[in-house]
């Protein structure tokens, strides 16, 4: 098993030739035929150095965008995090089809995850709406995350912005669970100890009514 895993990694590193994941990416992304009909790209090299490492890639495939000039209202910006070995968020941005179908209208590699981070998902939005001529949104919908907030005002100022339900029900389940437990502790220890002093009770009565049945006796 371990001579597959080091031969795994040896194709793997053969294939990358000393580029990061990422780099690789983009690089056979410019080697694939017409990409550029198929693919809409964004990126930054570190220091603008050509084939230096990536400080944010965005890609989006034209039969999204395609989806995306007939439902342009609404955008989903979630992000997921320590996807890579560089932890680097990748931010997926979701919209959702007439027939509640979600599809990736584009999806953003981005070197942290602070206001001027998101700023630029917001940036890289802008600017694909404006290649292929769409409305702007008109809502967003986001986490709870400050800075992503933020950039939205920034960037989208006039735009409305809406909380997931999904990021709301879960953060009510989190402040909720403990105080849940809580509760459910507090009225099981009364149950406990009602059943106890009832047992205490019954234990004692049957004491004296065998007492009184031997004093009767006697």
């Amino acid at each position: 098993m371990r001579d597959i895993y080091n031969k795994r990694q040896k194709i793997r590193r053969a294939e990358l030739s000393d580029k990061t994941p990422i780099s690789a990416l983009l690089t056979t992304l410019f080697k694939r035929k017409d990409y550029e009909n198929e693919f809409f790209m964004l990126y930054k090299a570190e220091n603008d150095i050509k084939g230096g490492p990536l400080t944010y890639l965005f890609i989006a495939h034209n039969k999204h965008i395609d989806l995306l000039i007939e439902n342009f209202e609404v955008l989903i910006i979630d992000s997921t995090y320590k996807t890579n070995m560089f932890q680097m968020p990748l931010v997926n941005i979701i919209r959702k089809t007439g027939q509640n179908r979600s599809f990736f209208a584009g999806s953003i590699f981005i070197p942290g995850e602070k206001k001027k981070n998101y700023k630029l998902v917001l940036y890289t939005i802008r600017k694909m709406y404006d290649n292929y001529g769409i409305p702007y949104p008109s809502t967003f919908i986001t986490d709870t995350c400050p800075a992503e907030i933020a950039a939205i005002e920034c960037i989208f100022p006039n735009i409305n912005h809406i909380l997931c339900i999904w990021h709301i029900n879960c953060n009510i389940l989190a402040k909720l669970k403990p105080l849940i437990k809580a509760q459910f502790d507090r009225e099981n220890n009364n149950d406990i100890k009602n059943i106890v002093d009832t047992q205490i009770f019954s234990q004692a009565r049957n004491k004296i009514e065998k007492l009184a049945e031997y004093l009767n006796v006697k």
